[in-house]
């Protein structure tokens, strides 16, 4: 029975760094269509580390995708690509000192106009606070996006026009 109980915490002590939880970062909408997507990171519930990087897609409420995102994309040419349409990279996540441990400055780099290529960038910082992980702007939390799209007349949309955060 001591070997059971000795073996049985022993397991314990060691599994313990394989449980992880999800944590939602964003919630993002727009005033283009009914669409909503949550960014969700998993965290390894020892060590606090970033595990994994999803983007869950509702349509009216409904969840309808869940996309894997690749953290370490964060650090190449065009990022961890959330959102992309007609060959266009419209929304992407960029960093240049994106680390699992401490998260780092992030970079939203928007299509704000189709037509002529023309992009905007947005600065955040991921970091951890004492219970989670959050996005900063202006070392203000923010976890809700609305995405304004940029509208000309005869085009269309072409691209977003401003991200409002809260």
């Amino acid at each position: 029975m001591q070997k059971f109980i000795i073996s049985l915490a022993v397991s314990l002590i060691f599994s313990s760094h394989a449980f992880a939880h999800e944590e939602v970062l964003t919630t993002t909408d727009n005033d283009d269509n009914n669409e909503v997507y949550t960014l969700i990171v998993n965290v390894d519930d020892s060590t606090q580390v970033l595990k994994e990087l999803f983007k869950d897609t509702y349509v009216n409420g409904s969840k309808v995708r869940r996309d894997v995102l690749n953290a370490e994309d964060l650090k190449t040419k065009n990022g961890v690509i959330l959102e992309r349409r007609d060959n266009f990279n419209v929304l992407n996540l960029k960093s240049d000192n994106f680390d699992y441990d401490r998260g780092g400055k992030i970079v939203i780099d928007t299509l704000y106009n189709g037509i002529t290529g023309e992009r905007k960038l947005y600065d955040l910082e991921l970091a951890k606070d004492q219970t989670s992980w959050k996005l900063y702007k202006n070392q203000k939390s923010v976890s809700k996006f609305h995405v304004k799209v940029n509208r000309v007349i005869i085009a269309g949309t072409v691209g977003i026009k401003t991200i409002i955060m809260e």
